[in-house]
């Protein structure tokens, strides 16, 4: 984690407390460093803004900060001060400088019996403390794990709770809080978590400290996962005393597994130690704790009095500050949920840009144009899409369940569609009909619905994964063009049925590809188009195998991947900042990359009935429309004021809707294209 000066626009006040530089950035949001009046340091959590309009995030965070601020001992990092309620909530906790354990045991090497035995005591003792105040950790891993001058300090609990609820968009697709190798089995199946599955996750941060490796280790998300649920833990090389304790900890039945209690009682009594960790690892916490010491004002802050807490102003840094790094080992004491290291496999909504006006129709180039219509809603809303007879249009919200929107009263229609009740009561996606009679949803497997009553007419499972027959969630779900094929994504397969039987036909195997992948059927339904990666491969629906060359272009992950109306073309988006377009039955690229900027990702795509202009809404607020043929801007791009979430078009080819957190909008397309 490295130390980064504020920039102009970043707040100098948070609450009572001053700010410093910045500590890192993630999920979440980010972490500054900063000082109270008293001149204590805290490291400040400011939540990102696409949580801030959400309130059932903001009810969640509430919560978990209540539960949370519960949690005081040796062995976490004290939460002193939290205000959910400001415009910016943000959540303060004591700044404790050490290395994380990753950071250390790259750096110094793995730990000896002696020091991974002090671990296990610490870390037992730092979830009794969690688990006192009726919170269960989640996402315990090397990362959030501080190694301090006087021992340890657990970092992160509760908070990614309160993201669970999805309200908040840290996935699209599913949601499985956690770091694939540090997962209990029950965490890897969805299942609701008890105090037992920290365990799990204890005994591999464990194991990792010893070998510096996790025990479930693969070369890929869904090989991981798979070995969590069914395989046997990878423990050589572990000291024996050690190796007994891992043993117990990774046991795939939670009733099988020790407490932190008794845990504690299998180690015994620990040896005190004025310096607990080697020699190198005291360097390291030295070393950054200089590196503070370096940037800190020698007097008191300069400027003008601090203001009352709850507010955050701007105002010039603090007398004294000169801009340094801190050592890659980093030190934050609250940790920060990151793509990269442990929410959630899926695309995910960044949301970077600053906040515009919502609902002006400014253009880039600054020409005005507003909305024939506009439809509000009670909570934040994802993926938009219209009926087969543009009667309705439907979304996912915040909380989870499906919104219906009538189209030409322009008002919400009938009670939102949930998908079960409690952990299960989450829609991922949804799909209409070849006719528009039923909506399938993905989330507690997938779900048939009547249009008309709301009511549940079918249910189909999905295996969660393609080396385990057990139900899981399901992440996507679709149907083929001509209707007769009904798809639903597991972790690593999609599930194949007869739209009008509900009977199984076939399975699909993507193992290595990007994990809870789209169901995306092209041409006459024969055909899968699955991102791998960076790549697109085509899997034959009958055969269940891979067909033809994967279409190659792209240079980072695929965020989007959509087949045209008539299942010639498929348009996918990816986070290098374009949009390609690849002719299906030839696999090849159909003129040149589309791209809206160099930090600017194209996450939603539509195409228009005819399949002569594609829709794209971006990370930063903008809805684009391209020429299918020229691949050039059709119009100007419409500034939405919000991170775009679903674009759609009517099936007349007459209107685009933009969805942008509670707000869609209604626009000529004709219009449009005159600019």
């Amino acid at each position: 984690m490295s130390l980064r000066s504020l920039d102009a626009s970043d707040p100098r006040q948070v609450g009572p407390y001053r700010m410093f530089a910045e500590l890192g950035r993630g999920g979440m949001g980010r972490v500054l460093l900063g000082s109270g009046l008293d001149g204590r340091l805290v490291a400040v959590k400011l939540v990102d803004e696409q949580y801030v309009d959400d309130d059932g995030f903001r009810a969640r965070f509430r919560r978990e900060v209540r539960a949370s601020r519960q949690v005081a001992g040796a062995y976490t990092a004290a939460v002193i001060d939290a205000d959910p309620e400001a415009p910016t909530p943000w959540l303060a906790s004591v700044y404790v400088p050490g290395p994380a354990l990753h950071t250390a045991v790259a750096r110094t090497g793995v730990l000896d019996a002696e020091a991974a035995l002090r671990l296990a005591a610490g870390l037992a003792a730092a979830l009794m403390e969690v688990h006192h105040a009726g919170l269960v950790h989640r996402d315990l891993k090397p990362s959030n794990v501080l190694l301090t001058h006087d021992g340890l300090r657990v970092i992160d609990f509760g908070i990614a709770r309160a993201a669970e609820g999805n309200g908040t968009r840290v996935t699209r697709t599913g949601v499985l809080i956690g770091t694939a190798g540090y997962m209990s089995p029950e965490q890897a199946r969805g299942e609701s978590l008890g105090s037992a599955s920290d365990v799990f996750s204890l005994g591999s941060v464990l194991v990792y400290a010893c070998t510096g490796h996790g025990p479930f280790e693969a070369d890929s998300t869904p090989r991981i996962l798979h070995n969590v649920l069914t395989a046997e833990p990878e423990l050589g090389g572990l000291p024996e005393r050690v190796r007994e304790l891992a043993v117990a900890c990774l046991a795939k039945d939670p009733a099988g597994r020790p407490t932190p209690e008794q845990l504690l009682g299998r180690i015994g009594g620990v040896a005190p130690a004025a310096r607990p960790w080697p020699s190198a690892v005291h360097a390291l916490i030295a070393a950054q704790q200089g590196e503070v010491d370096r940037l800190l004002p020698d007097g008191p802050p300069a400027g003008p009095p601090i203001p009352p807490a709850h507010t955050t102003v701007d105002q010039a840094p603090p007398a004294g500050f000169s801009r340094r790094r801190f050592l890659a080992a980093g030190g934050a004491a609250l940790g920060i949920a990151t793509a990269a290291g442990g929410v959630v496999w899926a695309s995910s909504g960044g949301s970077g840009s600053k906040k515009r006006k919502t609902g002006t129709g400014k253009s880039a180039t600054g020409a005005t144009r507003r909305p024939v219509a506009t439809l509000s809603s009670d909570v934040p809303l994802d993926d938009l899409r219209y009926s087969p007879d543009d009667s309705l249009l439907v979304a996912i919200g915040g909380d989870g369940a499906v919104r219906m929107f009538d189209v030409a009263a322009r008002q919400p229609s009938g009670d939102p569609i949930k998908g079960g009740t409690g952990d299960k009561a989450k829609i991922f996606a949804v799909a209409f009909d070849e006719v528009g009679d039923t909506l399938a949803t993905a989330g507690d497997g997938v779900k048939l619905w009547d249009v008309k009553t709301r009511r549940q007419v079918g249910a189909l499972t999905v295996p969660l994964m393609a080396s385990v027959d057990a139900p899981g969630p399901a992440h996507d779900v679709g149907y083929s063009p001509d209707g007769r094929l009904l798809g639903g994504a597991g972790m690593d397969l999609i599930q194949i049925w007869d739209a009008r039987t509900h009977a199984s036909v076939g399975r699909v195997d993507y193992g290595d590809a990007n994990l809870m992948s789209k169901v995306c059927f092209t041409g006459d339904g024969k055909l899968l188009a699955i991102p791998d990666q960076t790549a697109v491969k085509i899997y034959d629906v009958a055969s269940g195998r891979q067909s033809g060359q994967s279409l190659l272009g792209h240079t980072a992950h695929i965020i989007a991947a959509l087949v045209s109306p008539d299942g010639r073309t498929l348009a996918t988006a990816a986070y290098d900042s374009t949009v390609r377009l690849w002719d299906v039955p030839t696999g090849r690229a159909v003129g040149r990359p589309i791209t809206v900027g160099s930090t600017t990702m194209v996450e939603f795509l539509a195409f228009s009935p005819d399949g002569h202009t594609l829709a794209g809404g971006t990370s930063n607020g903008d809805a684009y429309l391209w020429n299918v043929t020229t691949q050039r801007p059709v119009g100007r791009p419409i500034a939405l004021g919000g991170e775009v979430t679903g674009v759609a078009f009517d099936g007349e080819g007459r209107t685009l809707a933009t969805l942008s957190k509670r707000t869609i909008q209604f626009w000529d397309l004709a219009a449009l294209a005159r600019g």
